[in-house]
């Protein structure tokens, strides 16, 4: 139920959501911990955060769920749960103040039901710190993006979503820096380093915020495009072709500029996922052939029209080749 955040959320928002949950969790013990000394000792609360109508709403931890969930990317799965399991957990606690300040003797069923409900507020929210502290370390140190094995989990989790819905579309993209080898030759590694982060900036901010874009390994970068079918992915692509080409980087007073190659297709729900990156590889390939700094996609739907039975690994990837279109 946390999955989607891979593709929505980088390095930094993990590092930031699990300090904040971490901190906001903190303040709720100390919430926790007041309510049994109160049952305890027999002393009056009087606090919103106890006894309002909406006590979840002002306690610290949920004034933090609320600018979370203002975001759509929060507003689903295991946040939508927390924020109700918060909320009972409020409820409840109210009841018992109520009594408590009442001077009434409190119920047992209602404090272990109480306790029920604080166990299970407490296990969402470590499940996903787990989360969140597990992914802030998928992320390749130089450009900041995921690294391949993370994006491997992503992958398989886009597969799932296809099967489980026909009407899916994801597109996968390898990008390869062209001639990057004489950057790192004629400028130095730290230079190369240097262009990776520019490269990995600008293919970041020109994608949508809920697509993906990894570093896959050396100067390769794999892109994921869930709902998106290959003529909208080529465009896009082709719009972060050109912004590359556009772009420089300013190293010891000198102007660098680099281009990249993109080979497209589309993530087959019913195959393996090496199968899909083998053929954006090979479509990769024949854009690195045909001049470098442009894009060439592959159609799954060509191959399946055009595949026989029982093809070798050789005919595969001549058929493949076949059916490759150059964009631009």
């Amino acid at each position: 139920m946390l999955e989607h955040l891979l593709e929505s959320i980088d390095q930094q928002d993990f590092e930031t959501l699990s300090e904040d949950i971490k901190r906001s969790l903190g303040e709720h013990r100390k919430w926790m911990n007041k309510i049994t000394t109160a049952l305890v000792l027999r002393q009056p609360l009087t606090k919103l955060d106890f006894v309002a109508e909406d006590a979840h709403k002002h306690c610290q931890f949920g004034r933090w769920m609320q600018k979370l969930l203002a975001d759509p990317i929060f507003q689903k799965g295991s946040f939508l749960k927390l924020e109700q399991y918060h909320e009972e957990l409020h409820d409840r606690a109210r009841v018992l103040i109520e009594q408590l300040n009442c001077g009434e003797n409190v119920s047992e069923d209602l404090f272990m039901s109480f306790l029920e409900s604080r166990d299970q507020f407490f296990y969402m929210v470590l499940e996903i710190l787990e989360f969140s502290v597990i992914n802030k370390h998928q992320f390749d140190p130089t450009t900041k993006l995921m690294n391949r094995r993370s994006v491997d989990a992503l992958l398989a989790h886009e597969v799932h979503r296809m099967q489980r819905d026909e009407g899916a579309n994801t597109c996968i993209v390898l990008g390869d820096i062209d001639h990057f080898k004489r950057v790192n030759d004629t400028y130095g590694h730290d230079a190369g380093d240097r262009m990776l982060e520019m490269v990995a900036d600008v293919f970041h901010q020109a994608i949508r915020r809920h697509d993906t874009v990894s570093r896959f390994g050396g100067e390769e970068f794999l892109f994921i495009f869930p709902d998106m079918n290959l003529a909208e992915t080529c465009e896009v692509v082709e719009r972060v072709r050109k912004k590359l080409a556009e772009a420089a980087l300013d190293y010891q007073g000198q102007q660098i500029s680099v281009t990249s190659s993109f080979g497209v297709t589309q993530l087959c729900p019913h195959c393996e996922i090496k199968d899909s990156i083998k053929r954006a590889d090979i479509a990769l390939y024949q854009a690195k052939s045909s001049g470098r700094n442009c894009t060439v996609s592959i159609d799954v739907a060509r191959m399946i029209a055009q595949k026989e039975m029982n093809l070798s690994e050789e005919q595969l990837v001549g058929l493949t080749e076949r059916v490759c279109r150059k964009i631009g």
